[in-house]
């Protein structure tokens, strides 16, 4: 059982931290050479999908873990290398609360981009607004795009940071 939680585990963080990298490096750098308005579309499609991949992705992680931490006794623990201990006055246990930590940051921001920011770049002009009305929009588009941004890049970097927190528990933890 622990291997078939371990193996599912690993392969939620491979699919999850796999597809934003290429949400990141790969969509990214292709819709440079995208004309404007299919730069737009590409983004709303693949949101769209991605959004859904990662929360399963996330859900899975955090189901996962948190039933291989309930399988976690302390003769197991002991016979690991270091004998780490559950508890914040162990490295090991502390590196497990800062995983946990991360993870649920994780999960906000993706449920965060999901139903917030990604609804919020949809443009909403409608042909009896006035110019004025219409530049408006094109800003608060603007700054939606902005805001996604920022919020794509910060959940790639806690996510490639994650993995390197969770790859140091099997040397005894990282704080």
């Amino acid at each position: 059982m622990d291997t078939l939680l371990g193996w599912l585990h690993a392969m939620a963080w491979a699919v999850y931290v796999g597809g934003a990298l290429t949400m990141e490096w790969v969509l990214r750098y292709a819709q440079r050479e995208m004309p404007g308005p299919q730069v737009g579309v590409v983004c709303k499609n693949a949101g769209m999908r991605y959004r859904w991949l990662a929360l399963a992705c996330l859900a899975v992680i955090g189901v996962t873990g948190a039933w291989m931490l309930l399988r976690l006794d302390e003769a197991g623990l002991l016979a690991r290398p270091g004998a780490p201990m559950l508890s914040l006055s162990d490295s090991y246990g502390r590196t497990v609360l800062l995983l946990t930590a991360a993870w649920g940051l994780l999960l906000a921001t993706v449920a965060f981009m999901a139903f917030v920011l990604h609804p919020a770049q949809r443009k909403r002009s409608k042909p009896e607004m006035t110019k004025d009305e219409v530049a408006a929009e094109r800003q608060r588009v603007g700054r939606a795009i902005s805001r996604m941004d920022k919020a794509l890049k910060f959940e790639l970097l806690l996510a490639v940071v994650s993995v390197g927190i969770g790859a140091s528990l099997h040397a005894g933890g990282l704080i």
